[in-house]
């Protein structure tokens, strides 16, 4: 069932990609509004996500779920940073930090409330935050190969972070919001999976799809991020008794998902080549349709 509803979601959000390539191609969206678009899902959509996901009663037991959830992200990072380490060293940069991070903001959220409900957010928010944790420590050492640019400030100074530290206050305060802030900031979160899907079809447009479907290397490293990554999670998994259930299937979801778009973002910004990040994103994204289902199909079997 969780594979039925998975597939027809990946679908779903690639017809989305596919619509915002056209919107592309046909000048209806820039590249000031691209930016522009990815502004709002950082700073408005994602936030709100985030906090309609802890607007639930608060519970000893989702406390302590969260905490599982915690530990749990902390293992599939573990594998995911392994595995680009051996198969990418740190001479490859940008496909180091491709294997290592997944897209769990912009696809995985949307995927998991999709399958198990707009309440499922709240235990995906501790592996979302951990990647951006990553992104701006680890992520930035491996892809400038500079430990100085670290930049501590926008670890915590960060949408993700401040909204997490906001919905965890919610959570345990359990204050009564007016309908009318609750109910907007539903509103806000629906957009995410049709702003995220409509801003890669953006970054889709611009690279030419004959070298995009010609080259090697990137099905090579998209096949790492996609199948090697979440195979050796599971097997890390399997070690530890706890790590069965839900909590588990949904941090595999957002541990199996493409290529963060982030990427192309840091290749840009520490002198990179942009334009190869960009190509990574979009084929494991595209090649996310077919892997995601399969990765679930067998992950239900040994860890449900």
């Amino acid at each position: 069932m969780i594979t039925q509803i998975l597939l027809q979601q990946t679908i779903i959000m690639f017809l989305l990609m596919m619509l915002g390539l056209l919107l592309s191609r046909r000048g209806m969206i820039t590249e000031q509004g691209s930016r522009d678009l990815s502004n709002v899902l950082l700073y408005a959509v994602i936030p709100c996500v985030i906090l309609r996901s802890y607007m639930s009663e608060f519970s000893v037991d989702k406390l302590r779920a969260m905490g599982v959830s915690a530990v749990i992200a902390v293992i599939a990072f573990i594998a995911s940073i392994g595995v680009a380490y051996l198969t990418c060293g740190t001479r490859h940069r940008i496909e180091n930090f491709a294997v290592a991070f997944g897209n769990a903001g912009f696809i995985g959220i949307p995927l998991v409330t999709a399958v198990f409900g707009a309440e499922a957010a709240f235990y995906v928010v501790s592996y979302s935050t951990l990647v951006n944790l990553l992104q701006w420590t680890y992520g930035i050492v491996i892809i400038s190969g500079k430990k100085e640019t670290i930049n501590l400030k926008m670890v915590f100074v960060n949408p993700v972070f401040i909204s997490m530290v906001i919905g965890l206050i919610l959570f345990v305060t359990q204050p009564t919001l007016p309908s009318v802030v609750t109910g907007t900031i539903g509103y806000i979160a629906d957009a995410n999976t049709a702003l995220a899907m409509i801003i890669l079809g953006f970054y889709l447009s611009k690279v030419r799809l004959r070298d995009l479907f010609a080259s090697a290397r990137l099905y090579v490293v998209s096949a790492v991020r996609l199948l090697v990554v979440p195979a050796v999670t599971v097997l890390i998994f399997l070690l530890f008794p706890f790590a069965r259930g839900e909590i588990t299937l949904i941090t595999l979801i957002a541990a199996a998902t493409p290529v963060a778009s982030s990427t192309a973002i840091f290749a840009q910004k520490f002198d990179q080549d942009y334009r190869q990040a960009v190509s990574y994103v979009c084929l494991s994204t595209i090649l996310s349709v077919a892997t995601l289902p399969l990765v679930m199909l067998v992950a239900e079997r040994f860890l449900s």
